[in-house]
């Protein structure tokens, strides 16, 4: 489970490639993914602890324990250029630009590189591919989208959006009222 729950916050960092998206979580697997994650700054001890010929002989608990320090580690790395793709694909450029407060114009070409992508836009677009994320093991592109527009009860009846939309601070309490939602609705657990 952790490894796929990885695997799902490397998609939408737009790290992955088909190889590495389809077929069972093997170690080789786990070892390449987490090497990408290597590549761009992120990981960088799990993925010498994996390079191990015996890594994967320990516990399954303490597998999952380096896996889900990964994790943790993703969710604080943002890297706008890798995650606008994924991110305008799972979403679409008008929800996107709502839920990141900047104009369309702004985010076509922050994502196609014409202008650097601000640190306050990328941490926030960096938490949206968090959520979206989690989501992944449950929704579809369009379970998505609505996911972010429908009233949650859990919300105070509120969507996602309602909270989320207006230039967020990612470390308020409400968004991590969002990302626990997400987290829990799929069963990742957490939203770390």
């Amino acid at each position: 489970m952790a490894a796929s729950l990885l695997l799902y916050r490397a998609e939408y960092l737009g790290l992955l490639d088909a190889t590495l998206i389809v077929g069972p979580l093997t170690e080789s697997r786990v070892r390449s993914l987490v090497n990408v994650l290597a590549a761009h700054g992120i990981a960088s001890t799990a993925a010498l602890r994996l390079a191990s010929p015996t890594a994967f002989e320990v516990s399954d608990e303490e597998l999952a324990s380096l896996l889900g320090l990964v994790r943790e580690q993703v969710a604080d790395s943002p890297l706008p250029e890798s995650e606008w793709k994924p991110m305008r694909e799972a979403l679409g450029d008008e929800l996107l630009a709502t839920l990141l407060d900047v104009s369309a114009t702004s985010l076509r070409r922050y994502a196609e590189g014409e202008r650097n992508t601000p640190d306050s836009v990328a941490t926030r677009l960096h938490t949206l591919a968090m959520i979206t994320s989690d989501l992944a093991g449950g929704y579809n592109e369009i379970g998505m989208r609505r996911w972010f527009q429908r009233a949650r009860p859990q919300l105070d009846g509120r969507a996602p959006i309602d909270l989320l939309a207006g230039g967020f601070d990612p470390d308020s309490d409400d968004v991590q009222r969002v990302r626990d939602l997400a987290a829990w609705l799929v069963g990742s657990g957490s939203a770390a």
